[in-house]
C-alpha cells in the first residue's frame, strides 16, 4: 500500500541526505538521492507483476528482506545525528575512516582540503604549458 510506504521507507532517502551532508552539498546529494530513488521505484513497478505471479502470497517477502537489511544498516553503520552539527558528524566519520584510502584518495587529507583558487589553476596550467613546450 502506497500510504504505508509514504510513512515508512518513502521519505528516508530525503531525511538521511539532509542529516548526512553539509548545507552546501545538500542540493546535489538530494538530486542524486531522488534520482536513485526514482530509478529503484521504476524497477519495482517493472518487476513486481512478475514477482507477484511467481511468488503469489509471498510477493512482499523480498521487500521485507530489504526492509530488514535497511534497518540493520541504519542501526549498525549510520552514526547517530541527534544533537550533532554537520561538522561534528564529518569529524566523526573522518576519524572512523582514518588511514583508509579509497582509489588513492586520502580521506584525512580531504577533510581539511580547500579547493584551489584561480591563481593556483593558472599557475598549474602555465606549468603544464612549460612542460609541453608551448
Amino acid at each position: 500500500c502506497i500510504s504505508r510506504f509514504a510513512i515508512g521507507l518513502g521519505p528516508i532517502p530525503f531525511l538521511i541526505v539532509a542529516e548526512m551532508f553539509d548545507g552546501k552539498y545538500v542540493a546535489a546529494a538530494m538530486s542524486i538521492s531522488g534520482l536513485v530513488n526514482g530509478i529503484c521505484n521504476f524497477f519495482v513497478g517493472l518487476f513486481f507483476p512478475g514477482m507477484n505471479e511467481a511468488l503469489g502470497a509471498y510477493s512482499f517477502a523480498p521487500f521485507g528482506i530489504v526492509l530488514l537489511l535497511t534497518f540493520l544498516y541504519a542501526w549498525l553503520v549510520l552514526p547517530e545525528t541527534a544533537g550533532t552539527t554537520p561538522e561534528e558528524l564529518q569529524a566523526k566519520l573522518v576519524a572512523k575512516n582514518a588511514g583508509v584510502t579509497y582509489h588513492n584518495l586520502d580521506i584525512e587529507g580531504m577533510a581539511s582540503h580547500v579547493p584551489p583558487s584561480m591563481d593556483e589553476w593558472d599557475d598549474a596550467l602555465a606549468a603544464m604549458a612549460d612542460e609541453e613546450g608551448l
